[in-house]
């Protein structure tokens, strides 16, 4: 069985301190009223919740959400090996590559189930009877203290963490192995782990989005050089750190000038602003050089009438993508536009020039810091298509590639670096 559990209620403090760190960032709260924007029951919800603030009635309703967030966690095979979670496709996406790398390893996903069963709900409430008024507790301090959006992310990161301790408890795993860090139940999953001793495996999906939870890892498998310093700048502790490779991926940029027929691509982030990207996709339709503008939608787009929006436009140069994978898309275009999003790092290293527009989504202007360092060319929403492909001429650009791509190793060599490193963690315990 698992190793035995400390008194680790500082590793839950520290948790919530976390979660609340990350969820005061400018782009969280942005994308936070974004929802709320979207969807009208949010509104009402909010509001009631506002108005009944100094009463229990939102701590009551918080309840709702530690019962959804610890049922809605089930474990997919045996309980031990290496455990790991994947709730976006592209955390999936990261894991699944190592998972392949090490068909030996027993493997065992902690799924997130769409829905949960009122009786699974009240049997649940029924056992944990000495738990509630002490979880009722913290709810009500976290509604009289912080914003809705917030205490109900605090009060989900204490469903999620008493849901894997339940199943660390019962369970006889070496490892956890995660792609998210700063979502209440990436950092749940975190101090679970090391609640029980079990080594936590960072594979990252992309750049970090400051601040970062300053969490514990045995190995991190990070985006790329600048994406390793901004976990130590922000005070994780990884003890050894490997990088994705993107050698197989990587293209010279196109030299000389566009062709007279060009394909653009806009790729956008989760909250995407409409009035900015219409205002883009009105300037380039403007451009009769434009035959093709293929708009592809956050895998977890928030935007809720995006399609309605794509098809109502006459113009057939306009259309969505329908595609799975980022570099199928990339690969037919002569120009990307992108929002806060490591998809500019992915164009770029296949040689398509790219370009950053402020404000394409609610985050702060240029928070990966791509355009400050030098990669990435910075368009207004009315584009200069000629000086955009004259800004990667620079003789020094492709050394400042280097520190976004690791194009010198490419991922399956990185793969089986990470699985050596996983080894030697395993044979450690």
């Amino acid at each position: 069985m698992g190793a035995s559990a400390p008194n680790t209620n500082g590793l839950v403090y520290r948790g919530i301190k976390n979660l609340l760190r990350c969820d005061e960032a400018e782009v969280v709260e942005g994308i936070a009223r974004y929802v709320v924007s979207q969807r009208r029951s949010l509104r009402v919800v909010s509001r009631f919740i506002e108005r009944t603030r100094k009463t229990p009635i939102p701590a009551l309703l918080t309840l709702m959400a530690w019962t959804r967030s610890f049922l809605v966690v089930c474990p997919d095979g045996p309980l031990r090996g290496i455990v790991w979670i994947a709730r976006l496709s592209n955390e999936r996406r990261a894991i699944d590559s190592l998972i392949k790398s090490a068909p030996d390893l027993e493997w065992t996903e902690f799924k997130f189930q769409s829905s949960i069963s009122f009786s699974a709900a009240l049997t649940l409430s029924v056992k944990n009877l000495k738990s509630i008024p002490r979880v009722f507790k913290i709810a009500r301090r976290m509604h009289r203290s912080f914003q809705p959006f917030k205490a109900m992310r605090v009060i989900e990161l204490l469903g999620y963490y008493a849901r894997y301790v339940d199943l660390f408890s019962r369970g006889d795993f070496t490892l956890a192995v995660t792609s998210n860090h700063s979502n209440p139940h990436g950092i749940a999953f975190n101090i679970a782990a090391q609640k029980y001793g079990i080594p936590v495996v960072l594979i990252s999906h992309g750049m970090p989005v400051r601040p970062v939870a300053r969490l514990k890892y045995a190995l991190g498998v990070v985006h790329c050089e600048a994406a390793s310093q901004t976990y130590f700048d922000e005070g994780c502790q990884i003890e050894r750190v490997l990088t994705h490779g993107r050698k197989r991926d990587h293209v010279s940029l196109r030299s000389g000038p566009l062709p007279t027929r060009i394909n653009v691509g806009i790729f956008l982030c989760k909250d995407v602003n409409e009035v900015q990207l219409k205002t883009l996709v009105k300037n380039l339709l403007l451009n009769e050089r434009v035959v093709r503008i293929l708009v592809r939608p956050h895998p977890k787009n928030l935007w809720r009438n995006i399609d309605e929006w794509i098809d109502a436009h006459a113009d057939e140069r306009l259309t969505r993508s329908r595609g799975s994978l980022v570099r199928d898309d990339i690969r037919d275009l002569d120009l990307v536009f992108g929002g806060n999003s490591s998809v500019l790092i992915e164009a770029v290293t296949e040689g398509v020039p790219s370009a950053y527009v402020d404000y394409l989504d609610h985050g702060p202007a240029d928070i990966h810091g791509f355009v400050a360092a030098g990669l990435v060319y910075r368009s207004s929403v009315d584009p200069n298509l000629d000086e955009m492909v004259c800004f990667y001429e620079r003789p020094d650009w492709s050394q400042t590639l280097r520190r976004f791509a690791n194009i010198e190793e490419d991922e399956a060599t990185a793969m089986t670096n990470t699985v050596k490193a996983i080894a030697d963690i395993l044979n450690a315990r």
